[in-house]
């Protein structure tokens, strides 16, 4: 086959599919005839993966590696990789508490080593050295000149080898030090041990790269969703030294199709070695707006040719039209009102200990990620390899991306300083083309100087306006700053948290009718909650095989154990469900009180899947490895985390059957088009399907944001015994059905009067003598008063970790058996809930370490994994020949204000009159003693 130079080049451009931001000439060059690709591939490019010789060089070698390019390097090593990967450094005898364990640790100089072939072909070609993802800083030799210093935490380190890469056989040097020579912050994702790792090596594509001297250096696409054009701004470099006379064409088709659907050109002219040319396409009817429901992706395919034919190169870019903006505090995508359904993405990889680099693996993850109801990642203090850019383009999916900094003195450290504005161009640079790319920040939580954040942040969207900016997630200072375009905070005044933990949401009874807006009142930004959630999950301790990499759970692996000593280990599972439902029950209201504020910009999970660092953070529905628990199905969370969720405002979760049900409907929609003729329906049903009522509220289109479909009523009086309901409120046609559990009591409990059976305050000589005389004792303990073997309770569960977070109780859910005869008259599942809210927020756990193994108390504390205790709010045993049921719960008020007390009060006075309170275990007198007296 035969073909023009120029026309071979424009082939190969509308041939291929492209893959983001670089020119991929292996790719292209797959798209070929056989003996055109031979010849591409030839001139182009060279594959580097494979074998390298290798060496590590510690600190305390001191000077030894400043010739170390001379010498050919002892060891090997396989490249794409790292020395973790490969097992090198020094190898964990033990583990560390707070985070997975690496198994071989690096720090300082490594050096790898090859030889290369430049062919004759790419004689007076430019020649460069093309590192997708190093870790950090690259320092490179061919033979011995020394090419130069790159470091970049974000984006591929470019070496230009021209100068030295003469035809033949060469030795190439790459040594990376991953010192922490500039602080980004120990705990930023970019660098540390608790995510990611502070790996040494080069991971992603290897390659040697020529072009021609006259190339395409760059290309910007700029996209109007209105008038439905696309302008390139391309930059064309020239390093011949004469005049350039050249054309450029741009070719634009739909991604993966053939057909043209514009095509524009434009000459090049004129002296210098660096000119931008702008050429726009308008597309018409032809372009689609690209979003969530439809991500349709375009390309750009853009050649370069000399007058005299002797110069050509070809580039292609992939794009969608997309706009994203805000009018005041509401963001919108393409004009549409949109939310947020976000989550944290910390650059946990425990299998690698580094950002995936394949679109496969990123495709897994976001798919994953969609089937909860996700559309949006936010990277935490870093930013990812493209191949997360190229699956969330496929995918639809918003990403929010932070350069690789969590420092809190910026704009203190000129180097930094220095560092963070390139950083920032570089991004922009390489992955700006890509319409997933909605949102960057300066980092995470960052402290200093603002005037600087905002200088800097303010810089870079005017150099590139394409998407939004902030100076960073979560603020210090309480308000958005002059340059943000939307504010990622946790709170917006000292007591008003965007978290359920806020005092305010926790005084009095807890409903469903609280929102931001008074909170996010006067902001001109949308507002996006940081970090939703943090309540603790215990760990699935069976999923310890799937940790196949370098990262190791042996940190993990000592609370099993420890679970273990004290009897717990074939409770472990129940805990993790246990521990889960209620973790992510009380998540549902941080979501929905988003989702119930009108304008409402979005949330930012922490996290769908494990935090395994900052002292085990085990926060997720799935584990590290994006695996499921078993807490909830994706079906199940996208009842509340989806483009249109059913909401429900209620004043309380506990009601009594001298009321009427009363309750606000509402919905969110963020879908691709208004709900026209939507007809929304509600029920209110026991565990059995009995209907205590329902209805449907009139025909209306439901359009974007928030909408009220009306008002429901329901008499309470036909509910006779403590009971749960379900309310679900469901818009048919569209899978949008949202549920609730509330708990009615009679209003008038009565609670049977003691008999033979003495109710006791205090564990006195009267309850000993009691009990001495073989009577049924029932100890209702002051649960402020403290003993040896008591501990503080609570009903919230641990806050993202007791190691990190000290000050706190440490206790989570209850976990109980329903069925047990103590609990026949309260309603309960297997673990807590907002009716034992009244129970338990201000309780007291009995330690019952000392019991034996296999004594389990009635109503069991989960206790936090770092600790491990065996706790208990009512556990029962005899003592001589009396018998013991002993609480710790808050049932000093039972009156006619605290149903839910009262109702547990009846429960378990009925168990202590009845046969079936007959303890099977007698716990040792000190024991109880420590517990009681």
């Amino acid at each position: 086959m035969t073909m023009d130079r120029r026309d071979f080049l424009n082939t190969a451009g509308r041939a291929t599919i492209a893959l983001g931001s670089a020119t991929l000439w292996p790719r292209i060059a797959s798209a070929l005839p056989d003996e055109a690709a031979t010849e591409l591939a030839a001139r182009a490019a060279t594959d580097l993966a494979g074998a390298w010789r290798f060496r590590l060089n510690p600190a305390e070698m001191g000077r030894q590696y400043e010739t170390w390019f001379k010498t050919r390097l002892p060891a090997a090593i396989t490249l794409p990789g790292t020395t973790d990967e490969a097992g090198f450094g020094d190898r964990t005898t033990g583990f560390e508490l707070g985070h997975l364990t690496r198994t071989f640790r690096f720090e300082g100089y490594a050096w790898y080593q090859r030889d290369v072939e430049i062919p004759t072909e790419w004689q007076g070609k430019r020649v460069t050295l093309f590192l997708e993802r190093a870790h950090w800083a690259t320092t490179v030799w061919l033979d011995e000149t020394e090419i130069g210093t790159q470091n970049s935490l974000s984006t591929p380190h470019l070496h230009d080898l021209t100068k030295a890469a003469t035809p033949g056989r060469h030795q190439l040097t790459i040594r990376v030090d991953n010192r922490y020579l500039l602080d980004v912050g120990r705990d930023a994702h970019s660098v540390t041990d608790h995510t990611q790792t502070n790996w040494n090596g080069i991971v992603g594509r290897i390659e040697l790269r020529a072009t021609d001297p006259v190339w395409i250096d760059g290309v910007r696409l700029f996209t109007d969703v209105v008038r439905k054009s696309v302008r390139a701004e391309v930059t064309i470099r020239n390093t011949t030294g004469a005049p350039l006379a050249a054309s450029l064409d741009m070719l634009v088709s739909r991604s993966g199709q053939s057909a043209q659907l514009a095509r524009v050109a434009s000459p090049v002219k004129g002296a210098g070695d660096r000119q931008v040319i702008e050429l726009t396409a308008e597309l018409g009817r032809a372009a689609s707006p690209w979003d969530e429901f439809d991500p349709r992706l375009y390309e750009a395919h853009l050649s370069l040719a000399t007058a005299n034919g002797q110069y050509t190169d070809a580039h292609a870019e992939t794009f969608g039209f997309r706009e994203i903006s805000h009018r005041g505090n509401q963001l919108l995508l393409n004009d549409r009102p949109t939310f947020l359904r976000g989550n944290l993405e910390c650059c946990i990889f425990p299998r690698t200990g580094y950002p995936p680099t394949d679109v496969a693996e990123w495709t897994r993850i976001y798919s994953i990620a969609k089937s909860y109801g996700l559309n949006h990642f936010r990277f935490h203090s870093y930013c990812p390899p493209e191949a997360a850019f190229i699956a969330a383009d496929r995918a639809g999916f918003l990403l929010h991306i932070e350069l690789p900094i969590w420092a809190h003195n910026i704009g203190r450290v000129p180097e930094r300083d220095a560092f963070m504005r390139a950083e920032g161009e570089r991004i922009q640079d390489v992955y700006g083309n890509h319409p997933s790319f909605v949102m960057l920040a300066l980092g995470n939580e960052l402290q200093g100087d603002f005037t600087f954040m905002n200088a800097l942040t303010s810089d870079l969207k005017r150099r590139d306006p394409r998407r939004l900016y902030t100076t960073h997630a979560d603020y210090a200072r309480l308000k958005p700053e002059p340059s943000a375009d939307y504010y990622v905070c946790q709170k917006v005044a000292p007591k008003k948290m965007l978290r359920l933990h806020d005092s305010e949401r926790l005084s009095g009874e807890l409903g469903t009718d609280f929102d931001f807006s008074s909170y996010i009142e006067g902001f001109t930004v949308p507002t996006i909650s940081h970090e939703v959630g943090q309540w603790v999950v215990n760990p699935p301790y069976d999923d310890f095989a799937r940790y196949t990499g370098p990262l190791k759970p042996t940190n993990l692996a000592y609370f099993r154990d420890q679970l273990a000593e004290r009897g717990m280990l074939d409770q472990a599972r129940q805990m993790t469900l246990a521990t889960g439902r209620f973790a992510w029950t009380l998540y549902k209201e941080d979501i929905e009180s988003a989702l119930r504020t009108p304008h409402f910009g979005g949330i930012h999970l922490l996290q769908l899947q494990d935090f395994p660092g900052q002292g085990e953070a085990l926060v997720g529905l799935l584990n590290a490895l994006w695996d499921e628990k078993g807490i909830m199905t994706p079906a199940q969370f996208r009842g509340f985390f989806s483009e249109t969720v059913p909401l429900l405002r209620m004043p309380r979760f506990v009601w009594t059957n001298d009321q009427t049900f009363r309750a606000v409907a509402q919905v969110r929609h963020h879908g691709r088009a208004p709900l026209a003729s939507a007809r929304a329906t509600w029920s209110l049903r026991d565990a059995q399907g009995t209907t205590v009522g329902s209805g449907h509220f009139a025909a209306r289109t439901i359009d974007y944001d928030l909408s009220t479909l009306g008002t429901i009523e329901a008499p309470l009086a036909s509910v006779t015994r403590a009971t749960r309901l379900d309310v679900s409120v469901a818009i048919p046609g569209v899978q949008a059905e949202n549920r609730w559990k509330i708990w009615v009591f009679p209003r008038d409990i009565e609670v049977p009067a003691p008999g033979d059976v003495i109710i006791a305050r205090s564990y006195d000589a009267s309850v000993r003598d009691a009990l001495a005389a073989g009577r049924r004792v029932l100890l209702l303990s002051d649960p402020m008063r403290r003993h040896t073997d008591a501990i503080a309770s609570q009903w919230l569960p641990v806050f993202w970790s007791l190691s990190w977070f000290a000050a706190q109780p440490g206790t989570s859910s209850v976990l109980c058996d329903p069925r047990h005869p103590a609990l026949a008259s309260f309603p309960t599942d297997f673990h807590s809930d907002y009716q034992w809210r009244e129970l338990l927020e201000t309780s007291k756990a009995f330690v019952l370490n000392d019991a034996p193994k296999e004594y389990r108390p009635l109503i069991q504390v989960i206790d936090d994994y770092h600790r491990n205790h065996k706790l208990a709010v009512l556990f029962e045993t005899r003592v001589g020949p009396g018998r013991l049921l002993a609480s710790g719960m808050n049932l000093t008020d039972t009156g006619a204000s605290r149903p839910v007390a009262r109702q547990m009060l009846r429960s378990l006075v009925e168990y202590v009159q009845s046969d079936r309170f007959a303890p099977s275990i007698e716990l040792e007198i000190g024991l109880v003693e420590r517990m009681l007296g």
